[in-house]
């Protein structure tokens, strides 16, 4: 399973492969979506529309701009 680690102002945010096939955007321990790719999951992160109030709507964060910034945790 390959998961990526972003470590944010207000948590880890993770982007974890699924058994089904698809990606979720995990923060702390909640599910914020499923997507057809890690890409996609981390472009809405990238854009803070995630669903997560406190992340949405932070002001002046460094985000990475899309996955190849993201790290890869190795389990």
């Amino acid at each position: 399973m390959k998961i990526y680690q972003y470590r944010s102002p207000i948590g880890h945010f993770f982007i974890k492969s699924q058994a089904d096939g698809r990606w979720g955007i995990w923060l702390k321990d909640d599910l914020l979506g499923s997507y057809n790719s890690a890409i996609a999951a981390a472009d809405d992160v990238y854009t803070q529309v995630t669903g997560d109030y406190d992340w949405d709507t932070l002001d002046s964060v460094d985000i990475p701009t899309d996955i190849s910034e993201w790290e890869v945790v190795v389990r």
